[in-house]
Parts: structure tokens; C-alpha cells; sequence
């Protein structure tokens, strides 16, 4: 194997343990020393691919967030079928074992956002870009360009109360869809 083959291989395994650890214990309660060891590596290896814990933990947010990203896409597609702001953001979380270490992650990521300015940027980034795309997508449904901006911000408060309710122990479709029951 190359060396080049070996670097991404390392970088790969940190980032994967990583994003275990901070899922479990969030940016705070995430040591490097056993994020190290779960991934089989010394500490040296995580410094010798991240010069700090941020720029490990910012690697894994900006993963995360291409995944949420892909995850809005489904959302905009179903608004731009014409479904109600409620059942569209209930095909943000997939119902599969990803939600729970994706919502983990995310909710950690708003906290750290709040001390490091770093992490602030890369959250301020996906959430332009979500709402750029669900407002796009009412706008193609026909709506008028200031109704598709207030869909867009309510279809995205209704995902992150979905991904809150996820991280929370809830069911995904609890959260957007509750008050159907009432």
C-alpha cells in the first residue's frame, strides 16, 4: 500500500473514531487519547493528520454537515411536491440507525458553535445553504418568493425540532407531526 493510500486510510479510521467519541460524549467530553485508541492509533497520529482537537472536531462537523446537506435535499424534494412543511421534515431523519449519532452530532455541533467561531462559521454556511434550497424548492411549487422564505424558515425549525426530539429519545415524525393528534 502507498503512502498516500495509508495517510487516508489513518485519517479515515481517526475521523470515523472521532465522530464516535464526539456523537457520544460531544466536543467537550471527547479526548483525543481515546479517540487514539479506539481507532487503534497513537496520539501522535492524530496530531501528525490535526493540529487540535478543533480541527479534528471541525473535520467531522463538516462531514456532518455534507450529510445534512443530502438529507435537506430529500426535504426540498418533497416540498417541492407539494407536501406540507410538517410531512417534509419528517424525511429529514431516515429512520435508520444514522439518526441517532447524526442528530448527537448536530445538536453538539449548536452548542460548540456558541464558543468557537469556527465551528460557528461552518453551521452558519449549512444553514444558508438549507434555507436557500427549501426556499427554492416552495418557489418552484409556485410560491411567491416572500411565502417560499417563510417556508423555507418554518420547514427548517421543524427539522431541528426532529432532530431534537431524535437526540432526545423520540421517534422521528413525532415532533412535525404532533399536532394532527391534538
Amino acid at each position: 500500500m502507498r503512502q498516500e493510500e495509508r495517510r487516508a486510510r489513518t485519517r479515515r479510521q481517526l475521523l470515523d473514531a472521532a465522530r464516535a467519541a464526539f456523537a457520544a460524549r460531544g466536543y467537550e467530553g471527547g479526548s483525543l487519547d481515546a479517540i487514539a485508541a479506539s481507532a487503534g492509533l497513537s496520539k501522535g497520529a492524530v496530531y501528525a493528520h490535526f493540529p487540535t482537537k478543533l480541527h479534528l472536531y471541525t473535520a467531522v462537523i463538516d462531514e456532518l454537515l455534507s450529510e445534512a446537506k443530502e438529507r435537506v435535499e430529500a426535504v426540498a424534494a418533497a416540498l417541492g411536491r407539494g407536501e406540507r412543511p410538517d410531512a417534509a421534515a419528517r424525511r429529514y431523519l431516515r429512520g435508520d440507525a444514522s439518526d441517532a449519532e447524526h442528530a448527537a452530532l448536530l445538536m453538539d455541533a449548536w452548542t460548540t458553535a456558541t464558543r468557537e467561531p469556527e465551528v460557528r462559521a461552518l453551521l452558519d454556511a449549512y444553514l444558508a445553504e438549507r434555507h436557500a434550497l427549501l426556499a427554492a424548492a416552495a418557489i418552484d411549487e409556485g410560491a411567491r418568493p416572500e411565502e417560499a422564505l417563510a417556508l423555507a424558515a418554518v420547514t427548517g425549525r421543524l427539522i431541528d425540532a426532529e432532530v431534537l426530539h431524535e437526540r432526545h429519545g423520540g421517534s422521528a415524525g413525532s415532533v412535525a407531526g404532533a399536532h394532527r393528534g391534538a
